[in-house]
């Protein structure tokens, strides 16, 4: 082979591999383009759903008024050109950080798993985050000098938890287990008990003196048209101290929003409506990724 021969085949090869290679990058310009444009609709969908889910919640609220606190059940909204699905319930079916006693409290931690001595402490703890005083509650609470001990810079509130994240904060408590305590607690019912009508079952049983065969059948009757609670509480047993039909401060909008493309957003938001507020209804809590809690016993 010639030198010209060798250094043509040479020019080729460099005009291949250099041909090759604006393949690669328009592909990869390619893909990068479409990722782009797939973040952007995501995006775009994230405040399309936002949007309609708070579209939703209005129109709820302005054909019910302050009577939103005795709503229940659910409702299929077109919001444009998005379908929500929303579902009412009592923010009483959640255990209230603020005002429940720490049976209760001690309860609900148990039933994610957390020995009953452990849990004991963790509501004695809950009680001194937001109690006034500095006094120590019995079963291992912790006041401020606990946690100076514990190195930590702050201490409790020593207020009312302002949300549910918050209980992440006492000390103590795993981040773990304040997320699975999560979906059964709350800080807006108001209420030192909770309503079992529409409680679930993790709730139902971190009452005291319970057991699952009274929750099974109390989770079936309850089921049935015009069920009551006063026709049912015997079923529960001897639970009157920590059980109650009064509505919560709030209420729970669980919604499903459908937007373009099937894309399929979830939210649950905690509303409350008062009387003489000069807002139409106060957001409590927004989230727009709920954990997901269990709703039927196994």
């Amino acid at each position: 082979m010639t030198p010209l021969s060798r250094q043509r085949g040479s020019m080729l090869l460099v005009v291949l591999f250099l041909a090759g290679l604006l393949g690669v990058f328009a592909a990869v310009a390619a893909s990068a383009m479409h990722a782009a444009a797939e973040s952007s609709r995501t995006f775009a969908n994230g405040l399309r759903a936002d949007e309609a889910m708070r579209g939703a919640i209005d129109y709820v609220i302005a054909q019910t008024g302050s009577a939103i606190q005795q709503s229940r059940g659910t409702a299929s909204i077109q919001m444009g050109r998005a379908k929500v699905l929303l579902r009412v319930s009592d923010e009483a079916a959640r255990i209230d950080l603020n005002r429940a006693p720490p049976e209760l409290l001690a309860g609900i931690f148990r039933q994610v798993g957390v020995p009953g001595d452990v849990a004991a402490t963790y509501a004695a703890r809950i009680v001194d985050w937001r109690d006034p005083d500095d006094k120590i509650s019995p079963n291992g609470g912790a006041e401020l000098g606990a946690y100076r001990s514990a190195g930590r810079t702050d201490g409790p509130r020593n207020g009312p938890f302002l949300s549910v994240a918050e209980l992440a904060l006492v000390l103590g408590i795993p981040m773990r287990t304040a997320a699975a305590v999560a979906p059964y607690v709350t800080v807006a019912s108001g209420r030192d008990k909770v309503n079992p009508m529409y409680a679930d079952p993790p709730v139902l049983m971190a009452i005291p003196g319970i057991d699952e065969n009274r929750v099974r059948d109390f989770l079936e009757q309850r089921k049935q048209p015009g069920a009551e609670l006063k026709s049912l509480i015997s079923r529960l047993g001897p639970v009157q101290s920590f059980v109650t039909e009064q509505n919560g401060a709030a209420v729970r909008f669980e919604g499903s929003v459908l937007v373009d493309g099937g894309d399929e957003r979830h939210y649950e938001v905690v509303a409350s409506v008062r009387g003489g507020d000069n807002a139409p209804y106060r957001i409590v809590a927004w989230d727009a990724n709920p954990p997901a809690r269990i709703r039927a016993l196994p």
